[in-house]
């Protein structure tokens, strides 16, 4: 897609991880041995893989003769030494990202580590991590995003920052310098994951935020009220539905539930706010097909995909509705779980009888809905 008059900019700011994925029949027993099924290394990381799948989306996002983007993709994070090889296999993993807000912290030889057991009989997840990179600052956030804001060749809104919702100490006050600075109708859309929920400080973050997205198990451990959540026939609606109040008047509210129905709430229209839910996707049943095998593969960065794709559906695709970029985002996150890795998703959506005419036509300006 040409690039146009307008300049547009994503920039995820998060950690990046070397991932050492471990599949094993079962989760092990403490002090037992259990051979894996297989091993995987790869660079993980929510934002990252945010950004590596709507790169997929993006398929002619560069000009190639003008080397600009029509969507540009950053990427705010800690890497270690730029010589070291964890940082070389960061940068080969994301070509399509610009580089230019690395912070690297020199001599350090390893990046942030993760090691996850995952069980095939279950499909759970089991996440130790290792991090010895000193975390950004305040100052270093300020000092890379200012320059990218306040180019003049920026238009309104034509800068949404996403932030993986970790280190709330140091993620609020970077919030609250963007709200001060370029207020809540100006060049910057803001917005941020509540994922774990004992990280506090983020519902603070979240109140300041333009869209927020809940995991499953942040809502089951914020919901104040003496019913369970499991007992609702909507919980992730029913869950942010007690969110309407706490959040910025013009929010969009996601929660993902896991196998279940996922929900959408816009606030800001003078009537109740909108509501959007979509079920878990699923292929078809087809065992001659690998790709439609209902089966579940890899669910490793199912979450990051589906906020790469209501993130892709905010900023190219501005003419769906909301509940066209939830069906895609969840679709998108779907077929994720039906895979090993990344790879292909974009070409996948691409050949979708649903989607593949809709890819076609990208819209960045602002929608009605």
């Amino acid at each position: 897609m040409p690039r146009g008059d307008r300049q547009q900019r994503l920039i995820c700011v998060g950690a990046v991880y070397m991932d050492t994925i471990l599949s094993v029949p079962h989760y092990p027993e403490e002090d037992t041995k259990l051979r894996a099924a297989s091993l995987v290394r790869r660079r993980g990381g929510n934002t990252a893989n945010t950004l590596e799948v709507i790169s997929q989306l993006l398929l002619q996002n560069m000009d190639r003769k003008e080397s600009t983007y029509s969507l540009e993709l950053s990427l705010l994070t800690v890497l270690p030494d730029p010589e070291s090889q964890d940082t070389k296999t960061v940068i080969r993993s994301l070509p399509d990202v610009r580089p230019h807000l690395y912070l690297y912290r020199q001599g350090q030889p390893v990046a942030a580590s993760s090691y996850i057991i995952q069980s095939v009989a279950n499909l759970s997840r089991t996440i130790v991590s290792a991090n010895p990179l000193a975390e950004m600052t305040v100052e270093e956030f300020r000092r890379g995003i200012a320059p990218l804001v306040d180019d003049p060749a920026i238009g309104a809104n034509d800068v949404w920052i996403h932030f993986e919702g970790r280190v709330p100490e140091v993620l609020l006050p970077c919030v609250m310098w963007l709200r001060h600075t370029y207020g809540y109708a100006g060049k910057v859309k803001i917005s941020v994951e509540c994922e774990k929920p004992d990280r506090v400080g983020l519902k603070e973050v979240a109140a300041l935020a333009d869209m927020v997205f809940y995991s499953k198990i942040w809502a089951e451990a914020h919901y104040e009220n003496s019913l369970c959540l499991c007992d609702q026939p909507d919980p992730a609606e029913t869950f942010l539905r007690t969110q309407l109040f706490c959040t910025h008047p013009r929010a969009i509210l996601v929660c993902t539930w896991g196998v279940g129905t996922t929900a959408v709430l816009v606030k800001g229209t003078n009537q109740a706010p909108l509501t959007a839910k979509q079920p878990a996707w699923r292929p078809l049943r087809n065992y001659d097909d690998p790709a439609n095998d209902p089966r579940p593969v890899d669910s490793v960065g199912a979450g990051d995909t589906f906020v790469a794709g209501m993130l892709y559906g905010a900023m190219a695709q501005a003419g769906w509705t909301t509940d066209e970029r939830l069906m895609f985002a969840s679709e998108l996150a779907g077929r994720k779980v039906h895979q090993e890795g990344f790879a292909g998703l974009g070409d996948r959506m691409r050949e979708s009888l649903v989607w593949g005419e809709k890819l076609k036509v990208v819209s960045t300006q602002s929608s009605p809905d």
